[in-house]
């Protein structure tokens, strides 16, 4: 009979060393899939967080506090007797995944504009669906691809206005919406403050906020209507915001990027700030070449009263027309913005939006918009 052959040491040192890759491959595999099932699970986590918010927001009308936040639930007793919305809030994750520090993975809570908002950051190691690695930030708007740091908006889902040269009053538009667009903070509406002037009037007092309203009509007639004809009775300050010259818009103060008649924390969009927009939205994104900054072609997502800039479902430059020379032109088909730059003493840039086709908005960049004869709408950006 013959003897079988064993294994030779060097050949078990072989084997074993084998067998310990494949050992750690599987474990780092396994290592690798955990992760990955707890960052999808944490993304679920912070959507039902988000669900039980709002809940608690319809019913006592505010978002909670960071202590009643920190209680480990979400649950109200405003109409006496307690309904739970989330018995326990889920907690981070240990240890943390991929390169998110301690400080990044603990979930932290804050409560923005006196309950009508919050920010809650967290962290992904590892790409989960649209959501890239790192710091992320749960708003009401959903979870965004970024830390509440850097969040544009910080959080923030409106603006009470305020200014130190103007108390909001009747007929002027007070809270307005914010919608993130372009890496900055603009207002989602027109700006709508200051007392109504007719169009064969000019400016009467410097020292007062004052605007234009199509067809001399504070509160719009007929809101319906979103082309108007020679003669057709529409336009409204309540709906399209107000008209402003530029040195009204600016307060009489002639710095790029300065509040003017914006709220306290808000300024009248720089060049800049308008290239941004373009430069982020042009159709194709980014195409400086293809989209010169003379004249650029936004995608449009919408016609009718409002151009959906690049599908942004936020930010609709509103077709509020202009004035030019006391006279009222081109409402629900194109829409004026100041910028805040002088180009001479008699003129000022501006961004003027028109349709150029079912699915494009044209947008012209131009510094001949004259700053005596010529009215715009105001959209302010966050500092």
């Amino acid at each position: 009979m013959k003897n079988k052959r064993a294994f030779t040491l060097i050949e078990l040192l072989v084997v074993i060393a084998i067998i310990g890759i494949l050992a750690n491959i599987s474990v780092i595999a396994l290592q690798n899939a955990r992760a990955k099932s707890r960052d999808a699970k944490r993304a679920g986590d912070m959507k039902q967080v988000q669900t039980a918010l709002e809940l608690f927001f319809n019913d006592k009308n505010r978002y909670p506090t960071v202590e009643e936040f920190n209680s480990g639930s979400i649950f109200s007793t405003s109409t006496g007797s307690t309904s739970t919305y989330m018995q326990i809030i889920p907690s981070a994750p240990t240890p943390a995944d991929g390169s998110c520090t301690s400080d990044q993975n603990a979930m932290t809570y804050i409560q923005n504009e006196n309950g009508n908002s919050y920010t809650i950051s967290f962290c992904l190691g590892n790409t989960t669906g649209a959501l890239t690695p790192g710091p992320k930030c749960l708003t009401p708007r959903g979870i965004d691809d970024e830390s509440c740091g850097d969040h544009p908006c910080l959080g923030l889902t409106q603006v009470i206005y305020s200014n130190p040269d103007y108390t909001c009053a009747a007929g002027d538009t007070c809270i307005y919406n914010l919608v993130e667009a372009g890496g900055q903070c603009w207002m989602k509406e027109n700006l709508n403050i200051g007392s109504m002037i007719s169009s064969v009037t000019d400016q009467t007092d410097n020292s007062l906020f004052e605007k234009y309203c199509y067809n001399n009509y504070e509160t719009n007639p007929d809101p319906a209507i979103t082309t108007c004809a020679n003669g057709q009775v529409c336009g409204g300050c309540d709906t399209d915001g107000g008209l402003y010259k530029w040195d009204e818009a600016m307060n009489y103060v002639e710095t790029p990027g300065a509040q003017g008649i914006c709220p306290t924390g808000y300024h009248i969009p720089t060049d800049s700030d308008w290239h941004n927009l373009e430069f982020a939205y042009s159709n194709p994104p980014g195409d400086e070449v293809g989209c010169p900054a003379i004249r650029t072609v936004w995608s449009c997502a919408d016609s009718g009263t409002s151009l959906k800039i690049g599908g942004i479902s936020g930010f609709e430059a509103v077709t509020a027309g202009d004035t030019y020379y006391g006279g009222f032109y081109d409402r629900g088909t194109a829409a004026g913005f100041w910028a805040s730059l002088v180009n001479t003493s008699n003129y000022a840039w501006n961004r003027f939006f028109a349709f150029g086709g079912p699915m494009d908005i044209y947008v012209a960049r131009a510094d001949g918009a004259s700053r005596a004869v010529t009215t715009y709408s105001i959209r302010c950006v966050k500092n």
